[in-house]
């Protein structure tokens, strides 16, 4: 199953792009939006297989490029950094500054012919997912950073004295940060909020006592709170995750 991201603001011509997809294949999920803002939302949330993005989402804007701008802040993503693109505009040239910089996969004016998009899209639907590497994160203390994988990462008990990051390979300690911002800058979903002051990363989870409400980690003796208001969703989350 591949999924499709339209970025695109014009109404009729999401309904065209919409079609000509679903004709090329139907084991294809089309997700849609009309602004950066909804597109950078659904791409984190989702794994996008293709990304055909028009350049400029906001007419009233005369010097608006807002879907290149997409296209960059994406590419900082580790999972869309080969992720192929498809420009869609009627831009004079900004072609140049697509391939060198953004490294587009292909580049469609308006009008559309037909023919023509219907034979980028089906080779970029074929085009393979590359492997990625291991993702990491650089925790950055008294002016040194500190490299960690992904992996490495057992969980983080946030308060307000500070943070504390459990590794296998070390354990770190960091100034407060709201537990939102820590999520965000770990930006994985294997790390899953389990209490008020706890992240834990679903990979090292040995078992899960919901009568008595903790958590046992691999290679961790203490229990880990799984918090009331928690509990609910972060057994959706890790049950729909398995």
């Amino acid at each position: 199953m591949k999924t499709v991201l339209i970025v695109e603001d014009n109404a009729r011509s999401m309904e065209m792009l919409t079609k000509v997809v679903k004709d090329i294949r139907t084991d294809v999920v089309i997700l849609s939006a009309s602004r950066r803002e909804e597109a950078e939302i659904l791409a984190l949330n989702n794994k996008v297989d293709l990304f055909m993005v028009d350049i400029v989402l906001d007419t009233s804007n005369p010097g608006d490029v807002s879907g290149m701008k997409f296209a960059e802040r994406i590419r900082a993503f580790q999972q869309y950094k080969y992720a192929p693109i498809i420009f869609i505009t009627s831009l004079e040239d900004p072609k140049l500054y697509a391939y060198s910089d953004i490294h587009c996969y292909y580049y469609v004016e308006k009008p559309f012919d037909a023919e023509k998009i219907s034979s980028v899209i089906a080779e970029a639907l074929e085009f393979p997912r590359r492997e990625q590497e291991e993702p990491y994160i650089f925790f950055r203390i008294d002016g040194v950073l500190y490299k960690k994988y992904i992996s490495e990462i057992v969980y983080i008990e946030n308060s307000r004295a500070g943070q504390i990051i459990y590794c296998t390979s070390g354990n770190l300690e960091l100034p407060y940060k709201s537990m939102k911002t820590i999520l965000k800058e770990l930006d994985s979903e294997r790390f899953i909020q389990c209490s008020r002051f706890t992240i834990i990363n679903q990979d090292y989870i040995e078992k899960i006592d919901i009568v008595n409400r903790y958590i046992q980690l691999k290679d961790v003796e203490k229990e880990i709170e799984l918090g009331n208001s928690f509990k609910k969703n972060f057994l959706k989350d890790v049950v729909d995750d398995k």
